[in-house]
């Protein structure tokens, strides 16, 4: 036996879930995992439904009414996804080292909480979230993908503006403590870990007995579904893939080189997952009019909505996931917010908002079929990365190296 060769493997392993991975990598898997959600699915990966379940069962159980919806949440391809990717992310993060329980001020929570709140409106609006109403949607040759992209970065830009103001707000109620006061450490605080560690261990809990009621009540694709979800989940925690700072500091900010790197990625994902989403359309194995949702100005204001409550809340639909998976305390006030608040904006104000603001199922296959679909996704992701890179340059921010 080549003991050697065994310990290249081992070393090569330790690097992998050690290891930050780079965006661009991140992006290209991303739009594989779309692709094979939908060979799975017949839908690409989003993550909105399963909140939408998630919320219907706490609804149903703070109303008295049932559990109705409470056998979805191991059953539906999305809320079943949506567990993989804490559980994907909590491995991740306990390989690397990174995983540990973090607090947060009362501040930070209400921020979090209102964000999740503002999301929720958003997805709403735009038939979708960071994935759903853009990237997934894009990748499906839906034109509400679109129509949502500029919105994200309006509300991006109006989120980082105000965590500015909010930043220079609190720096002036601020009074320098003495020398020794500032130098000495601080005593731990208590209660915060244990409460934390109970609630995040009941998460992942909850998200590994998720992979084996998938199988126990959906067989294989279910299954399937959740191993999707978990390399979401690892692939995400590794690369820190997070949609908040990508359209946040887009237009300049501490974190833009990373901002570049994520948009990047996304163009690549764009590509990646129209290509193979393209085919599977094109040979018939996925209705053609799958996720093709309605496009309209209600897309736009959802986008600018999602963007600020996702800067706001520090984290996008994807983002609250793994960071509990990290555990992130400030991640589960987000994830209350949206799933207090996704099951009656979507039953209550997408119906009105479409009546009032209208709106069409366009996919993108108008533009001269299944070649002028790709051709335009194409063009798109060259033109997107292209924009982002002139953008650092302008800048002279360094992205890579």
């Amino acid at each position: 036996m080549n003991w050697s060769y065994i310990q290249y493997l081992l070393d090569t392993l330790r690097k992998v879930v050690t290891r930050p991975w780079p965006e661009w990598l991140a992006g290209l898997a991303f739009g594989l995992v779309n692709i094979l959600f939908f060979v799975v699915a017949f839908k690409p990966f989003t993550i909105y439904t399963g909140i939408y379940v998630w919320g219907s069962t706490l609804k149903d159980l703070i109303a008295g009414s049932g559990l109705d919806n409470a056998y979805n949440v191991f059953t539906n391809f999305t809320s079943v996804s949506d567990l993989g990717l804490v559980a994907g992310a909590f491995i991740a993060a306990l390989l690397a080292g990174e995983y540990r329980i973090r607090s947060a001020s009362t501040g930070d929570y209400l921020h979090a909480l209102t964000g999740g709140f503002i999301m929720a409106l958003g997805v709403a609006l735009a038939w979708g979230c960071n994935w759903g109403g853009f990237l997934s949607a894009i990748t499906a040759l839906s034109l509400h993908g679109y129509a949502m992209l500029p919105g994200l970065i309006v509300g991006g830009f109006l989120g980082s503006r105000y965590l500015e103001w909010r930043a220079e707000r609190m720096l002036r109620a601020i009074e320098l403590p003495p020398l020794e006061e500032a130098v000495a450490p601080r005593p731990p605080r208590k209660g915060i870990v244990s409460v934390g560690g109970v609630i995040s261990s009941l998460i992942i809990t909850l998200a590994f007995t998720g992979g084996i009621a998938a199988y126990a009540l959906g067989g294989g694709r279910l299954l399937a579904v959740y191993a999707l979800g978990l390399t979401v989940g690892f692939i995400i925690q590794r690369s820190r893939f997070c949609f908040a700072t990508a359209f946040r500091d887009l237009l300049g900010g501490p974190e833009m080189a990373r901002s570049i790197r994520l948009q990047v990625g996304i163009a690549i994902a764009m590509a990646v997952g129209a290509t193979g989403v393209a085919l599977l359309k094109y040979m018939g194995f996925v209705d053609p009019e799958a996720y093709v949702k309605y496009v309209g100005i209600s897309n736009f204001l959802g986008g600018i909505l999602f963007g600020f409550g996702m800067v706001i809340a520090g984290s996008c639909a994807s983002g609250m996931l793994w960071r509990i998976g990290e555990g992130h305390l400030k991640a589960l006030a987000a994830l209350l917010g949206a799933v207090l608040t996704y099951p009656f904006a979507k039953d209550y104000l997408r119906p009105v908002v479409l009546e009032f603001l209208g709106g069409y199922k366009v996919p993108l296959t108008v533009l001269g079929g299944y070649g002028g679909a790709l051709a335009l996704v194409y063009l798109t992701a060259i033109a997107w990365a292209t924009f982002v890179l002139y953008l650092a340059y302008r800048r002279g921010v360094k992205i890579y190296g």
